[in-house]
């Protein structure tokens, strides 16, 4: 029997009074689509860990584990096309109007800009990979 490799993957929903921080993706696959902040669990730490390095690396946001609130797991056999079966656990942070991190966010790593949307604006065709799955379910 041929088993394919399982990859985690974590990625972020940053949400602030109705906008979406989403990343012009710099690289393939999805190079030059919107898609949320995320990347690769090491070996060596949780997801909650993974999401919180992921988000500073590719926004510079730096966010307590106990910020992020598990949203949703995307698991769609090839949702990526590169080698391996990746499952994503997505969280999402709220941050208010007023939090001074707004202010200190780049873009870093994969992230070739960052972008802040209205939820209401966004259509899956400019959405890399399935994020638009999890989008949909912020309220």
């Amino acid at each position: 029997m041929n088993r394919e490799s399982v990859i985690l993957t974590a990625d972020i929903i940053v949400t602030s009074n109705g906008r979406i921080l989403l990343i012009h993706r710099a690289k393939p696959p999805f190079e030059d689509k919107l898609v949320l902040p995320g990347g690769h669990v090491e070996s060596n730490e949780t997801m909650l860990e993974a999401a919180v390095r992921e988000l500073h690396e590719e926004t510079c946001l730096v966010a307590d584990p106990r910020e992020l609130h598990f949203l949703t797991y995307l698991d769609e056999p090839g949702r990526d096309p590169r080698p391996g079966r990746r499952v994503s656990f997505v969280f999402q942070i709220d941050l208010t109007v007023d939090d001074p991190r707004l202010e200190i966010i780049c873009a870093s790593d994969d992230a070739r800009e960052i972008v802040w949307r209205n939820l209401a604006s966004l259509s899956e065709n400019e959405i890399g990979f399935d994020h638009f799955k999890a989008i949909r379910l912020v309220k």
